[in-house]
């Protein structure tokens, strides 16, 4: 199992060296490019690229130019559940830095990371990779705590983005949870009388 983790570990050091070259297209060479089917979703995107023309263009929309000033991308809480011989599922985190072109600031995050690898002649390969952002709610949280020199926005952003969540309730909820309460209550009153029966 160490020497696994060891492997696994390894393939997500090589990744982070491919990101600070900020050759992005030198990503697919840690990928199993005889799978016809790669997954990969990142943080801000909003649906998975699936298959090798979208990751590639995920990777580098203009070959040769770059968006994107300098990015750092930082692997760690790696840990891994064997699934048969030659896959290996992965999950930890990944912390980004980056400084989009233009006039905005540097910014950083932290997220969820999980991956799919297959084992191949001389070494593990992506087949799946997918970044998970926590609720924003909570994730804002902890942010305004490292912050403690602004304290004022916070109550301002948690109402603003708990109202947000409010306003996103599918519409068939209601009934549901209606009838969901209904029956907890009918549950309740058995239980209780029974209770008392005692």
């Amino acid at each position: 199992v160490e020497k696994l983790q060891q492997e696994i570990e390894q393939v997500f050091r090589d990744a982070e060296s491919i990101w600070d070259s900020q050759k992005y297209g030198n990503l697919k060479t840690l990928w199993d490019e005889q799978d016809p089917y790669p997954f990969y979703l990142a943080e801000e995107q909003r649906d998975w690229k699936i298959g090798w023309s979208a990751l590639k263009t995920y990777w580098e929309p203009i070959p040769g130019k770059r968006m994107i000033e300098a990015i750092r991308m930082r692997f760690y809480d790696i840990k891994i559940k064997e699934l048969s011989q030659d896959l290996v599922f992965v999950g930890g985190w990944v912390r980004h830095d980056m400084k989009i072109r233009g006039p905005m600031k540097a910014w950083g995050g932290d997220a969820r990371m999980s991956a799919v690898l297959r084992k191949k002649e001389t070494s593990w390969k992506f087949v799946a990779y997918v970044e998970s952002h926590r609720t924003p709610l909570t994730y804002m949280m902890d942010l305004y705590k490292k912050q403690p020199k602004i304290p004022i926005v916070r109550p301002i952003v948690e109402r603003f983005l708990t109202r947000l969540y409010e306003k996103n309730v599918h519409p068939e909820f209601a009934s549901f949870h209606k009838s969901i309460m209904d029956e907890e209550k009918t549950e309740y009153k058995v239980s209780f009388s029974k209770k008392l029966s005692f």
